[in-house]
């Protein structure tokens, strides 16, 4: 059976996988693969390792790694091959392949033209984080840790 893992670098940000999330979710819902599951190299879980375990324990023998990423930099042609080659150790009847970075696609520009129809004054992309505060959790990492939107920091005080 073939499964599909979005690969993506993490954030130190709270909640910042959900962009991440949907798509995958998306995926799911889509019935294009019959397993979709989502693996950050850094700072976010669930993790590339436990991406691939997840999909292991949905009896996948086949795993299609999908870079979420524009251009295949630093975290697509140093690190993956790394965690491939781990996840290959603790896997060896798996089967594992890799996509293609997004790059170019005319969807793409689509959604970025939509996206620019909607461009608001710098300022109100502190509003975007005040959002991003409803995903707090206890991570000294994250920007807004300790501020005073942080969520984490509310529960603490009452």
């Amino acid at each position: 059976m073939d499964a599909i893992i979005l690969f993506s670098h993490g954030s130190v940000l709270c909640g910042a996988e959900r962009n991440v999330m949907a798509v995958a979710q998306r995926m799911r819902e889509s019935g294009a693969a019959p397993i979709v599951e989502v693996g950050f190299v850094n700072y976010t879980e669930p993790t590339f390792a436990a991406a691939v375990a997840r999909c292991v324990e949905q009896m996948a023998t086949r795993i299609v790694i999908a870079p979420y990423f524009l251009v295949a930099g630093k975290f697509v042609t140093r690190e993956l091959p790394g965690e491939i080659a781990q996840a290959r150790r603790e896997h060896p009847s798996i089967e594992f392949a890799v996509a293609a970075v997004i790059g170019f696609h005319e969807l793409l520009a689509d959604a970025i033209l939509s996206s620019a129809e909607g461009a608001r004054p710098p300022a109100a992309h502190s509003a975007t984080l005040r959002e991003a505060s409803a995903w707090c959790r206890e991570d000294p990492k994250c920007p807004l840790y300790g501020s005073d939107v942080c969520r984490v920091k509310l529960r603490v005080a009452t």
